[in-house]
């Protein structure tokens, strides 16, 4: 549980730097994107870890996480400025840039599926793995068509 509540508090802290960061203007695009990247992968790694019954089960940390994760796919969008694609340290795919549209409605739709998620208030693992298989859907989906596979 002590573990669960750390990471909790990193993608906080990563998610209000985020925020900080957008709103100073002094923001690495690339940087960013991965910093709420990471958020979202530490956040469905516990829901994960809760559904597969590796973490202990925790109502309110599983609602947390899909806070976390729907506040990144809500802000995320606004760093993938035009020439951010050239990046050399960048795994975010041309087809971003070449299909904007497309990718905003896959955080679109990510954003919806979390906030559903988070509605649903999964008071079981069954139930927290109905949500996690629609939340994970998307993240699939949205690498395999918007990320570069590295090595």
């Amino acid at each position: 549980m002590k573990k669960f509540v750390m990471t909790l508090v990193a993608a906080s802290v990563v998610s209000g730097g985020i925020a900080f960061a957008a709103s100073h203007g002094a923001m690495d695009p690339v940087k960013m994107r991965k910093d709420g990247m990471q958020t979202v992968g530490l956040a469905m790694g516990q829901v994960a870890g809760m559904a597969k019954g590796q973490v202990p089960f925790d109502p309110k940390g599983a609602v947390a996480a899909f806070k976390a994760m729907n506040y990144v796919s809500g802000t995320i969008g606004q760093f993938f400025p035009e020439g951010s694609d050239m990046a050399a340290d960048t795994t975010a795919a041309p087809a971003i840039w070449e299909d904007m549209d497309g990718f905003n409605a896959a955080l679109a739709k990510f954003q919806a599926d979390t906030a559903a998620a988070i509605e649903m208030a999964p008071a079981s693992p069954e139930d927290l793995g109905k949500a996690l298989g629609m939340v994970g859907g998307n993240c699939k989906d949205c690498h395999e068509k918007y990320r570069v596979k590295k090595g």
